[in-house]
């Protein structure tokens, strides 16, 4: 409620308390007056009145309340002129009459100011064109208007100055509860500050930790992917490559824990945007598809492609996304699958012009969610029960991951489920049609001269010796020269004296770390191009190596084909 509508209402109430005491005081003199006539009672019928408009307004009719009282007020200016006759100054009793619209309108209702000041002035054109006959209400006894005019004077002005009083009293009483509700809201306010300070300092303590475990967890995942990688390209025996395998996938399983930990702290900071950039949505499929499948053969089971051969090539949308979405509901139905299949089925909904609607749906034979469940399984860290981590592991971030990007791309996702039958995802997307065929890098697959390799130079800087070492057989096994260095002032070092053609450098070490290293080789007006090598996957990290001279990012653990690639993209 506005503090101008509580003024008002207020006001109406005291007026009419008021309105109710003047008229009783009225009536009582003008039975002294004129004794026991029905002009005397008439004051007490007012009074009545006035106290009825009281009760309107406190059962919430105030705009009722309002206009009953200014027809009141208009009846009484009307009867007490044509009472005294001619002369009797009309006209000056409608002048306090007009501040009492004023007083009981919002500037904003003017139409209803203008209305009650039309209706005042025609009563009293009406009052001099029958001179003052247009209320009567019989021949009443002879007073001496010397008398009586004072008197209704005096009870006019005494009314003016007790509405006025009343008046300043609403205003002070308003004035008072303005400034203590202004001090509760001061007081809100500060208590909302320091809650968000907290806040902030919550999530900024949470984020460095996440950070912080991230980069100390990834680095040795790092060199367990890498040097486990380099021994199944070994040629091992049939029994060291399956221990070997074993490794390998329980390492990547980890690392997709902590990814998922890390893509969540990230959309729950906002901090997540959906790309538009061209793709070929065909092969991006198919590769979705060829590495879930291996998954899906090592548990037994089948995995069914059902792609509608109408889809356009390419799209415009955010690969990335779109593959994170798919990724984590076929793994989430391949791993509560025993038996059976999953189907993944991808249909052309509507084909326009300049865009495509696509439906997307994964459907497997496996334990089914209880329909009590259904509801919840989007929610983070949940699980249909604790049961089902333990005996399948997770750690219920994938669906509620899924559930924030599909938010983020502006639909929403669909589950159909029986316990123990298995369950069904379905989501709907559109993606506008691509004009621009993606150009490939056609040098990361072309045969590059194994000579032209051995002339170029990676120097690898990094403080961790296996990390070292693994991006040393990378290299070397890629047919390119290597150089290590264990801190910057080593890379420097190598740079002023060698013709270095890449630099992978890490950016966590001490003395002088990637960034500052990187600014002393460039005041040194070394241009060699840097690739930041770094498990840092804060939110702002990739905007930092953009700003500090390096060329590239690549994030560990990394797969050993995105280094050849990277490599290749800036020696070749």
């Amino acid at each position: 409620m506005t503090t101008m509508r509580a003024k008002q209402i207020r006001f109406i109430g005291y007026l009419s308390i008021l309105s109710s005491f003047l008229a009783i005081v009225n009536a009582v003199a003008m039975l002294l007056f004129f004794g026991i006539t029905f002009f005397s009672f008439f004051g007490f019928f007012v009074a009545l009145l006035f106290y009825f408009t009281y009760l309107l307004n406190q059962k919430g009719y105030h705009f009722l309340a309002k206009n009953i009282i200014l027809i009141i007020f208009n009846f009484a200016v009307l009867n007490i002129s044509s009472t005294q006759g001619v002369g009797s100054g009309s006209i000056l009793l409608y002048f306090p009459l007009l501040s009492l619209y004023f007083l009981l309108f919002e500037a904003v209702d003017w139409k209803w100011i203008a209305y009650w000041t039309i209706i005042s002035a025609s009563g009293y054109l009406v009052l001099e064109f029958s001179h003052y006959q247009i209320l009567s209400f019989g021949k009443m006894p002879d007073v001496n208007p010397k008398f009586l005019f004072p008197f209704n004077l005096f009870l006019s002005l005494f009314g003016e100055f007790l509405i006025m009083l009343v008046f300043i009293r609403v205003n002070h009483d308003l004035e008072k509860s303005y400034i203590t509700k202004a001090e509760e809201l001061n007081d809100s306010l500060r208590e909302l500050l320091l809650a968000k300070e907290k806040a902030e300092k919550a999530a900024h303590s949470r984020s460095l930790f996440l950070s912080s475990m991230s980069h100390e967890i990834r680095t040795p995942i790092n060199s367990i992917i890498g040097f486990t990688s380099l021994l199944l390209d070994d040629n091992p025996k049939e029994e060291q490559k399956n221990f070997l395998s074993m490794i390998d996938f329980s390492s990547k399983n980890l690392l997709v824990i902590i990814n998922d930990i890390l893509d969540f702290n990230r959309m729950e900071a906002g901090k997540v945007e959906i790309e538009l950039i061209p793709f070929p949505f065909n092969a991006l499929i198919s590769n979705i598809y060829h590495s879930m499948d291996l998954n899906a053969k090592e548990k037994n089971l089948t995995l069914q492609l059902e792609l509608d051969n109408k889809l356009p090539h390419y799209l415009v949308g955010d690969p990335t996304r779109l593959t994170q979405i798919l990724f984590n509901l076929l793994s989430n139905a391949i791993k509560f699958t025993n038996k059976g299949e999953i189907l993944f089925k991808i249909q052309l909904l509507e084909n326009l012009s300049d865009q495509v609607k696509i439906k997307f749906s994964i459907k497997d034979t496996g334990i089914g969610i209880p329909i009590d469940k259904q509801e919840i399984i989007f929610e983070h860290f949940t699980q249909v029960d604790s049961s089902i981590s333990r005996k399948f592991g997770g750690t219920g971030l994938g669906l509620s991951i899924v559930k924030k990007l599909i938010d983020l791309f502006g639909t929403t996702i669909s589950l159909t489920s029986k316990e123990g039958e298995g369950s069904e995802f379905t989501f709907s997307m559109s993606f506008p049609i691509s004009q621009v065929i993606p150009k490939s890098n056609e040098h990361l697959t072309s045969q590059t001269d194994v000579e032209l390799r051995k002339n170029k130079i990676v120097l690898v800087v990094d403080d961790n010796e296996l990390n070292l070492k693994v991006a040393y057989q990378f290299v070397k096994k890629c047919g390119y020269e290597c150089k290590l260095a264990s801190n910057g002032k080593e890379a420097l070092q190598f740079l002023e004296t060698d013709p270095i053609s890449l630099v992978l450098m890490d950016l966590q070490m001490p003395d002088w770390d990637g960034f500052v290293t990187t600014q002393k080789i460039r005041e040194k007006e070394i241009y060699t191009p840097i690739v930041a090598l770094t498990a840092d996957v804060s939110f702002d990290i990739s905007n930092r190596v953009k700003e500090s001279g390096f060329v590239d990012i690549i994030f560990k653990p990394f797969q050993p084909q995105d280094l050849i690639e990277k490599i290749e993209q800036y020696t070749m």
